[in-house]
């Protein structure tokens, strides 16, 4: 058994370090699709201020359990990011998103990424379910989410506007209960 919560058999996870700034700033501003898998569709801003937003990730304060991870295959390349925020260890819920850079795409990296994360905030931390906001023109991480296992759970109607028309904000949700239906905890050997 792999006790090593950050490296799964195609990718490894890890803190954002000053070197990813430009790659993540070059990998969103260049790739459309990956604009749109991010939750909102930000007002344009300088790529200084960008960098200075990004920056504040690798200087994480102690006891928080809102994260960003750069995504790296086994080479130590750079494929994407996946970022859980808007933690509340009270109600044990959390949200979370990520983006695979284009040419990384199904490589099964998002699907690792995302189980890697949620074996940690269910199995560790004690989060008991996790939300993902998707807008409705964001059709390839709807469907990813939906095979992944979540269950659409609401809808919110004509909340982005974008490309001259209104888009609906859909919410899926998956509880650890049903996270442990398509990835059962293993047994700690002893």
């Amino acid at each position: 058994m792999n006790l090593n919560y950050w490296q799964g058999e195609k990718i490894i996870l890890r803190a954002v370090e000053k070197r990813d700034l430009d790659d993540i700033l070059v990998s969103r501003t260049s790739d459309d699709e990956m604009e749109r898998m991010i939750s909102e569709i930000p007002f344009p801003v300088s790529p200084e201020e960008e960098r200075e937003q990004m920056a504040k990730h690798t200087k994480r304060e102690p006891g928080e359990d809102n994260f960003f991870w750069v995504i790296t295959d086994l080479e130590g390349k750079t494929v994407g990011f996946i970022h859980a925020w808007d933690c509340q260890p009270r109600m044990g819920t959390f949200r979370y998103a990520f983006g695979i850079q284009q040419t990384y795409r199904r490589r099964g990296y998002a699907q690792e990424a995302a189980r890697l994360v949620l074996r940690f905030y269910f199995r560790e931390l004690r989060y008991q379910k996790v939300t993902v906001n998707i807008y409705a023109f964001n059709e390839v991480s709807l469907r990813f989410h939906r095979r992944f296992g979540f269950t659409e759970e609401g809808r919110l109607r004509r909340m982005v506007f974008t490309n001259g028309q209104y888009y609906d904000e859909i919410h899926l949700g998956m509880t650890r209960e049903e996270f442990d239906q398509i990835d059962p905890p293993q047994p700690i050997p002893g």
